[in-house]
């Protein structure tokens, strides 16, 4: 099992974080274990953000969340 998730980072190794497949959390899957939408796991990386940024508007967060999740391999564009 990969040590964090390769869509978002998550600890994988804590109980509350881990889905139906080895290298994703619940969070970035479906029931089915299908990774979810780049655009819905933006929107949940920027809402997380958030969470711990006040003041942080939502452009700002999703802006932020699209650069760190290009750094995920999951959503790494090909070089």
């Amino acid at each position: 099992m990969a040590e964090f998730c390769y869509s978002c980072a998550a600890p994988l190794h804590a109980p509350e974080f881990r889905g139906p497949v080895e290298n994703h959390c619940k969070h970035c899957t479906d029931a089915s274990g299908n990774l979810r939408s780049r655009e819905e796991v933006q929107r949940g990386i920027a809402y997380w953000l958030k969470s711990w940024q006040p003041g942080v508007d939502d452009r700002t967060a999703l802006r932020r969340a699209d650069h760190f999740m290009k750094a995920m391999p999951a959503w790494a564009e090909d070089e």
